[in-house]
């Protein structure tokens, strides 16, 4: 047998026939688990001895280097080592050996000056890239801010008549509502705008959805009337003389945002109207001229409020010259003047 071994072919063939039962015999599962069992203990036994032991480390990382060189393998390798070092980190008592490992390894490593300057300079370029970062987000995040700013509120809420930004409304339809259990008398009580669209903020969707009316309604009577055209071309100052209440409230600056509100108490003080409708407008003889000026308290002496008029500026109203173009008014008014004259 030994000497037809020496043949080359024979030796082949063998292997071959070997190679070829043993994948046969390999199909069997228990067969399958008492060889690798085998291989295990001999390979154990083999690793005892430290030449072997090194021989196959080194071959082990030949292999590895020459398999890393294939991205895939290289991609599906790390995702395995950071799993299976995610399970392991589980474990507190491997957890404190490995950081203590790090410490150790770092400590070493940083007793040398280059690996200390490439450790200070990859810290750098770290903070700098995260500062980076946290600037242009932050200024990502202003402009868009004062984007929004400068738009304004621009969507009204069919309940409440507010302004409101586009992310703070909710649009619905009739039937929404309808399908969610309102009812139809509900629907065109709460939503006072009529819209085929209706817009809801959050406070009043709240309520709505409760099948409460929202307090801020305007079909609680909080809707303002429409405003008539005759008021309309008065000046701010003409508005305070008829008006039947003049506000007094503190308004005050709210932060750097251009936004303003109120602070204390809104005063409402009477006025009497009728006094001043049957004085304005004055007759055409009584031509004295008055300088009106409205201010914030009597102890002030700065007027809040005063109309200044400049030569250059006045000019006189069409309409007016086609409504009393045709009309006379003698110069002398008075019967005593007439006698002077006589």
């Amino acid at each position: 047998m030994r000497e037809r071994r020496t043949d080359d072919e024979f030796r082949l063939l063998a292997n071959r026939r070997r190679a070829n039962s043993h994948k046969i015999g390999r199909q069997n599962n228990e067969f399958k688990t008492d060889e690798n069992k085998r291989r295990a203990e001999v390979h154990k036994i083999e690793r005892q001895n430290d030449e072997f032991k090194t021989q196959e480390n080194k071959r082990r990382a030949e292999a590895l280097k020459i398999e890393r060189q294939n991205d895939e393998f290289k991609t599906q390798e790390n995702k395995r080592r950071a799993e299976a070092l995610k399970i392991e980190r589980q474990n507190d008592e491997f957890k404190t050996q490995e950081n203590e490992r790090r410490l150790k390894s770092l400590k070493i490593k940083r007793e040398e000056e280059e690996y200390k300057e490439e450790e200070r300079r990859r810290n750098a370029s770290r903070m700098r890239m995260s500062r980076d970062k946290y600037e242009n987000n932050f200024h990502l995040m202003k402009l868009n801010y004062e984007s929004k700013i400068k738009e304004g509120p621009t969507h009204i809420c069919s309940c409440c008549g507010g302004l409101w930004f586009e992310y703070s409304i909710k649009e619905f339809t009739v039937e929404m509502l309808r399908n969610k259990g309102l009812p139809k008398e509900f629907i065109d009580n709460v939503c006072y705008l009529k819209n085929t669209i209706i817009k809801l903020c959050v406070t009043c969707r709240k309520d709505i959805m409760l099948h409460k009316v929202p307090n801020l309604c305007l079909s609680n009577g909080l809707a303002f009337h429409e405003v008539p055209d005759c008021l309309k071309i008065l000046t701010e100052l003409e508005e305070r003389l008829i008006s039947p209440r003049i506000p007094f409230m503190v308004i005050r600056t709210l932060g750097f945002c251009k936004q303003f509100g109120l602070k204390g108490n809104l005063v409402n003080v009477p006025m009497n109207v009728d006094t001043n409708v049957s004085i304005l407008p004055r007759s055409f003889s009584d031509t004295h001229t008055i300088q009106l000026k409205i201010m914030r308290q009597m102890k002030n002496k700065n007027a809040f409020m005063q109309e200044l008029y400049k030569d250059e500026g006045i000019v006189i109203s069409n309409d007016w010259i086609k409504e009393y173009s045709n009309e006379r008014e003698n110069f002398i008014v008075n019967d005593e003047d007439k006698k002077l004259n006589v």
